[in-house]
């Protein structure tokens, strides 16, 4: 059959590329997930057969949204769409499953043609690692493109706008360029929206939004060359690893537990004591007794590495089954009790946050930490200070892997471990050997020269 597509030129550009990985990155109204929908139809007509997937970050934006769109735009003569199972189906046998992305590891299993996530930015990294892994229907040229509005330097930004490579493609599209628009939508966005939230909602540009950059962006871009892929992951994609451990070699870990918000994450970032340089992670949204057991494993393994899990909210039940499994010698403490028990776990508040951050500020600008893991710099690139000067993540940015380093560079300054036959906390150590004088305070960067 004729179909009668009418697109504009970037629109055009995008749809009929034949790139494995495309990305129409643009403003709110530019004609993104339109531009999505007809490459969709135009893939799923000329691979009759194909298997493929459409995302969106959560259910409700999937149904409110992208599939709504694609009921439009898809001739209603050539598809059977099936509400319970969230499929459409084609006369000529394509399909496509519609899935949201909050629950990244549900996203395995088909083998498909073609995947389709839409408002890509708002999804983790993780669910475009494990779809580019799904791209693997037999006799079918394997695509998957993304549309979206940009939301900071995160992965969207890393994976296809930071340089050029050959098997991508990116058009930015700013909502000014879309002429099938009302007349007076830009005036009333141009009436409401300023500064950098006017580039990034209604330009589609990749900007800080929300305030000033927290961290300084010059080390985090240097710091970004040094990250690589972990050379191990498991556990469903909970556990990453960098490298393994070393006879002797020191480490420290910090728990951020996700709690109060679907949307957050649990994120457990493990390093060198000495050199900052990460060596792991475990990342997700695993129960909190799985949480618990896992970090204690890791721990183990990494020569029973000295860990403090944030206990606010739910954290205090990881905190409590990490010491029924017998690793509260190797825990944080932040107190004793009246019967002079150990009080496990590290409040962060008003009184401790502020100096977990500023900390972790000077540590990336002096580039005292090494973090592997590219998702840990994306979330600090987009971690700003507002108009009142308080730091947090942007809007719709993740700021889980920002406080589990926070963590853990406090973590340096109160880790013990066992030396010979005794057990030291290597701060007072490293203090005693290098002869300086008792009381004096001791800056967490300067006890990583000392030897």
């Amino acid at each position: 059959m004729d179909l009668n597509i009418e697109l504009f030129e970037k629109q055009r550009e995008f749809v009929l590329s034949d790139k494995p990985f495309a990305a129409f990155i643009g403003g709110v109204g530019s004609g993104k997930t339109q531009g999505g929908a007809y490459k969709m139809l135009l893939y799923m007509l000329n691979n009759p057969g194909v298997l493929g997937m459409v995302t969106s970050p959560v259910y409700w934006m999937l149904r409110d949204s992208t599939l709504r769109t694609v009921l439009e735009i898809f001739p209603k003569e050539l598809y059977k769409y099936h509400k319970v199972e969230n499929r459409l189906e084609l006369a000529n046998g394509s399909e496509a499953l519609f899935r949201s992305t909050d629950e990244a590891e549900h996203l395995r299993g088909p083998n498909l043609g073609f995947v389709w996530m839409d408002e890509a930015a708002l999804s983790i990294s993780d669910s475009f690692k494990i779809l580019q892994g799904r791209l693997r229907q037999e006799g079918m040229p394997h695509q998957l493109w993304v549309t979206t509005t940009p939301k900071g330097f995160n992965w969207v930004y890393q994976e296809f706008a930071k340089e050029e490579r050959e098997d991508y493609f990116i058009v930015t599209c700013s909502a000014k360029e879309n002429p099938f628009l009302p007349t007076d939508y830009i005036k009333r966005l141009e009436g409401s929206y300023k500064g950098e939230f006017a580039l990034q909602e209604i330009e589609g540009q990749f900007t800080v939004v929300g305030g000033n950059a927290f961290f300084a962006t010059d080390a985090l871009s240097a710091l970004l060359d040094g990250c690589v892929e972990p050379r191990e992951t498991s556990l469903g994609g909970l556990l990453r690893a960098w490298k393994p451990p070393v006879v002797a070699g020191r480490y420290v870990a910090f728990g951020d537990v996700a709690w109060g918000q679907k949307s957050a994450y649990s994120c457990v970032a493990l390093a060198d004591w000495q050199t900052g340089e990460q060596v792991a992670e475990l990342y997700g949204r695993p129960k909190l007794d799985e949480l618990a057991y896992h970090t204690v494993e890791l721990c183990e393994k990494y020569n029973n590495a000295f860990v403090g899990i944030e206990c606010n909210g739910e954290g205090q039940t990881v905190v409590d089954k990490m010491v029924e499994l017998g690793y509260g010698k190797h825990m944080y403490a932040r107190d004793r009790d009246k019967e002079g028990n150990d009080k496990y776990g590290w409040l962060t508040g008003s009184g401790t946050r502020p100096v977990m951050l500023a900390e972790l500020e000077e540590a990336v600008h002096n580039l005292s930490i090494r973090p592997m893991c590219k998702d840990a710099i994306s979330e600090m690139m987009s971690f700003v200070r507002d108009e009142k000067g308080h730091p947090g993540p942007s809007p719709n940015a993740y700021a889980d892997h920002v406080m589990a380093w926070a963590g853990l560079w406090q973590m340096r300054k109160y880790a013990k471990y066992r030396i010979g036959n005794r057990e030291g906390r290597v701060g007072r150590l490293a203090v005693e050997e290098s002869g300086i004088e008792r009381g004096q305070p001791v800056a967490a960067g300067r006890l990583a020269t000392m030897r």
